[in-house]
Formats: C-alpha cells, sequence, structure tokens
C-alpha cells in the first residue's frame, strides 16, 4: 500500500502537530477537540480514515516536487478542514440540538486551516480564489441534494460534498507555479471523490434511509428498478436487489468505469490512481463475497449456514 505507506513518517509528525495545536485551544474546548481528533486520528488503529484529506498534497509530489515543509503544512491545514467540516456535519443532521457545543470548536478549526494557508499563500494568491470557489461548491451540493438526483444528473456535484478537499491539490500546484494543471488535476481529484462517496454510501445506506439522506448506492438502485414505484423503496427491496440481484456487481462496474476515465487523463498522479484502484477493488470484493456466500447457502451449506 505505497499509496500510504511511504508517507507514515510524514503524516505521523502532521498528526503530532495537530494535536499540539488543538491543545493550545482554551478549555474546555482544548479537551472537546482533542476527543474529536481521536476518531480521525490516522496513528490510531481503530480511527476512522478519511485518507484523501491528508494524503492528497503528498500525492500531488510525483508532479510538484514540493519540499517536504510545504507539503506538511498542506495536509496539516487539510487536517483541519476535515475535522471542521466533519463537525458542521454533526451539527446539521442534529435534530436535538446535541452537538451545539461543537461549534465553538468548529470556529476554531475552521481559523486554525486559515492560519495555516495564510503561511503559504499571501493575500494577492489565486488560492484565496479557489478556497471561497470550493466552500460554494460545498454549500450548493448540500443543499441540493435533498432534491436532485447528483448521481445520475451531476455527478461532479456528489463530488462537491467534499470540494474543499482540493485545497490540497490546487494548492500544491499553486505553489509549484503549475497553475495551467489545475483542471485535470481536479477532474481526477473529483473523479476519486465520487467512488469514493459510493463506497461510504454502500455501507451507510441503511442509516441514510432511515434519515432519508441522499445516498448514491439508493439512487443508483431506484434508477435500476423500474417495476418500483416511487417512494416505495424498503430496506427488504434494498437487501433483495444486493443479496439476490447482485446490483452491488452493477454498482461496482460504475467504480471500475470511474478508474478508466482516470486512466484517461494526462496527468502522472500514480499514487492517487493506485488509492481509486483499491476503493475498486474493495467494492468488488464485496459484491463477489456476497455471490459466493449465496452460492455457499444454495449448494446445501447448512454448516456454514448455522455459523
Amino acid at each position: 500500500m505505497d499509496w500510504l505507506s511511504a508517507h507514515k513518517k510524514n503524516t505521523d509528525d502532521v498528526f503530532a502537530d495537530a494535536e499540539r495545536l488543538l491543545r493550545s485551544f482554551p478549555e474546555p474546548l482544548n479537551q472537546l477537540g482533542l476527543a474529536y481528533f481521536a476518531k480521525f486520528d490516522l496513528r490510531q488503529e481503530e480511527s476512522t480514515k478519511n485518507y484523501i484529506c491528508y494524503l492528497l498534497p503528498y500525492w500531488m509530489k510525483e508532479i510538484t516536487s514540493l519540499p517536504d515543509e510545504s507539503v506538511n503544512k498542506l495536509s496539516l491545514a487539510n487536517v483541519f478542514v476535515m475535522l471542521y467540516y466533519f463537525v458542521i456535519d454533526d451539527i446539521m443532521d442534529s435534530a436535538g440540538g446535541e452537538h451545539r457545543d461543537k461549534l465553538p470548536l468548529a470556529n476554531l478549526f475552521q481559523l486554525q486551516f486559515q492560519s495555516t494557508y495564510r503561511e503559504l499563500f499571501p493575500s494577492q494568491s489565486p488560492f484565496w480564489h479557489y478556497h471561497e470557489a470550493y466552500v460554494l461548491e460545498w454549500a450548493d451540493a448540500v443543499a441540493g441534494e435533498s432534491h436532485a438526483d447528483y448521481f445520475h444528473t451531476e455527478v461532479r456535484k456528489v463530488a462537491w460534498k467534499a470540494s474543499p478537499v482540493k485545497n490540497a491539490s490546487t494548492g500544491a500546484l499553486l505553489l509549484a507555479n503549475q497553475a495551467e494543471r489545475i483542471p485535470v488535476v481536479t477532474e481526477a481529484v473529483e473523479q476519486v471523490l465520487v467512488t469514493l462517496q459510493m463506497l461510504d454510501d454502500w455501507a451507510d445506506w441503511e442509516e441514510d434511509w432511515e434519515e432519508g439522506s441522499y445516498n448514491c448506492l439508493l439512487a443508483f438502485l431506484r434508477r435500476n428498478g423500474l417495476s418500483l414505484e416511487s417512494g416505495s423503496l424498503t430496506p427488504d427491496w434494498v437487501k433483495q436487489q444486493v443479496y439476490v440481484h447482485d446490483e452491488l456487481d452493477l454498482y461496482a462496474d460504475v467504480a471500475a468505469s470511474h478508474h478508466e476515465k482516470l486512466l484517461g487523463l494526462e496527468i502522472a498522479m500514480n499514487e492517487l490512481f493506485l488509492f481509486h484502484l483499491s476503493l475498486v477493488d474493495s467494492l468488488r470484493k464485496t459484491a463477489n463475497e456476497i455471490k459466493e456466500k449465496r452460492r455457499t447457502l444454495l449448494s446445501g451449506g447448512l454448516y456454514y449456514f448455522l455459523s
């Protein structure tokens, strides 16, 4: 897994720096911040891994040749970008206001990544134009997903839910004086973000169904379920499509088509492409495991069934 292991020392240092900065927050926000940070700390085995958020600057080195100091700062900033948008997500999804105590924490996260970016980019830098554009893309995607089928009509907006991640790739290109590459790199990063959202939505489809949140897998199944009456999608129907009719295999085919598009781009970002391939392989492996388990059951594997 070279796209991860090759950068372990640098990312460990970045997360150590992030922890140090969190400890400097005023009480009690420092403790609240550290507890929240622990859920996403790459150094912790059981944490949630959001690799692209903090590894993208390192994957850019192949084309930018930036020094480690600049790359580490971009990664550190994106750690706080990640924390900020996850907190905002929690607050937005909170029906009873149980996350309102995190709002001051979100503001401190925002101050931290903006401070880091100011160390890298002067006020007249075009970086700030892109930074604002990515915030607007995020807002557009989040505000519109409840009444639009982005997966089938505007698939870029599936990626826009994570648009601020692109601060890292665009920032790296600007530091390397390679602004002309921003469009093609943005296309590559957005393609990966779409596939990443597809995997997240496979993992979270039941929760999203309960909350009425937009979900790529459910949108895919609804579009394919020609006999399904509008609004009648149920968990049992979804499970039948996935576990009996192998729709997850077709869903994986969509992810595989994304990889073909990536390979067709005229850009050398091997680690990003390898990361994307790992996403496709993970989805394909899950689909194959479902088919294999069903074959085992159908062949009379009573022992397997009981186990």
